[in-house]
């Protein structure tokens, strides 16, 4: 819902009776105008409308306030047609009796050119009964309105808690995994380990300033990448090789953050940590107009399992952000390889709709 449409619900809600009563009159100046042609004697069809109008109003508040509230919207639909069906008779038998009255009161003053012959009673009696049935459409429309805006509140409630949530478990496993391998450099006394303090610092604030956000630019995710890979490299030295080729229209990409660390961590975890000879790690990143290819591929001993809860928090995020438009695929067929392929579709239009 944009601005103006939450303005103009505002004043809808604010100034309820005005809009009601000013669909009334209208609806009353254009039947007395449409059925006062006939004999043209506007003013006296406009009070004899007017006496008939009344009950049309009656009917109609009857079965939008009472009987759909009551019996359709509880799917009582049996009742609600029996009901439905005894106002309909109902309100014509008081306005036939209203316009029999009002025929013969004007009768009696000698009003002329004013009789039931003039008028179509019929037909009036049922274009009136055609109000009743847009007031329904007009309430109907109202409350499937109400109910969608509902669920897509209630929706996305449910979508910025689970993400959370999902962050909330990735952010502390990849503190705990760094955390390790400086607990490692300590005990050698490395003079590397300044370095790695000062990698994990820009790390950690990159991690809790994206943390509060969908999206983010993907150089800068690119950015926390090396370092990350730098603060793992301090500790494997020459038993690692990481290479990471990124290539295409990089600055026009944004992505879900923690995306490509989450690949990492795990290519460590799984691939290096569990190895005692060299290991290496591959990442390539292309990005096209629409899609955004990322592909991590490293070696890994015959006897690792598993994927870790590192990817399994990750295509939950990946669910909740992309919907339907990510695809991700893990290759485990060569056992001593582990490839991790995901393709991200459109991204740029899920974000335009994100930030509305």
């Amino acid at each position: 819902m944009n601005r103006y449409e939450k303005v103009i619900d505002d004043l809808f809600v604010r100034r309820r009776w005005v809009v009601h009563v000013f669909f009334w009159l209208v609806i009353l100046i254009l039947y007395a105008v449409f059925f006062g042609r006939q004999n043209s004697n506007y003013v006296q069809t406009f009070f004899f409308v007017g006496f008939l109008m009344p009950i049309t109003i009656c009917t109609t508040y009857f079965i939008n306030y009472f009987l759909i509230p009551r019996f359709l919207m509880k799917e009582r639909y049996g009742f609600f047609l029996l009901y439905f069906i005894y106002t309909l008779i109902g309100s014509l038998f008081f306005e036939m009796s209203v316009a029999m009255i009002t025929f013969i009161i004007m009768a009696e003053i000698q009003i002329q050119n004013m009789s039931p012959a003039s008028i179509d009673i019929f037909f009036l009696l049922t274009s009136l009964l055609m109000v009743v049935f847009l007031g329904m459409a007009v309430k109907l429309l109202l409350h499937w309105r109400k109910s969608k805006d509902d669920y897509q509140r209630l929706m996305l409630e449910k979508v910025e808690t689970e993400l959370k949530f999902l962050k909330a478990q990735l952010n502390p496993h990849f503190l705990f995994n760094t955390l390790n391998n400086l607990y490692y450099l300590t005990l050698e006394k490395s003079d590397k380990a300044p370095m790695a303090v000062l990698q994990l610092s820009e790390i950690l604030d990159y991690v809790m300033h994206s943390g509060k956000t969908t999206w983010v630019p993907l150089e800068k995710e690119l950015r926390q990448v090396e370092n990350y890979v730098g603060l793992e490299s301090l500790r494997y030295e020459d038993r690692l090789r990481v290479e990471i080729n990124a290539t295409g229209l990089l600055s026009r990409w944004r992505i879900g953050p923690m995306i490509l660390i989450s690949l990492l961590e795990n290519a460590f975890k799984h691939g290096v940590m569990s190895s005692t000879e060299e290991a290496w790690i591959k990442m390539d990143i292309a990005a096209a107009d629409e899609k955004l290819l990322i592909s991590i591929t490293n070696s890994r001993k015959r006897s690792t399992a598993g994927n870790g809860i590192g990817l399994d928090n990750l295509r939950g995020q990946l669910d909740l952000l992309y919907g339907e438009r990510f695809k991700l695929r893990i290759d485990t067929d060569d056992d001593s390889l582990f490839s991790v392929n995901l393709t991200l579709t459109n991204v740029n239009e899920l974000e335009g709709l994100s930030s509305r």
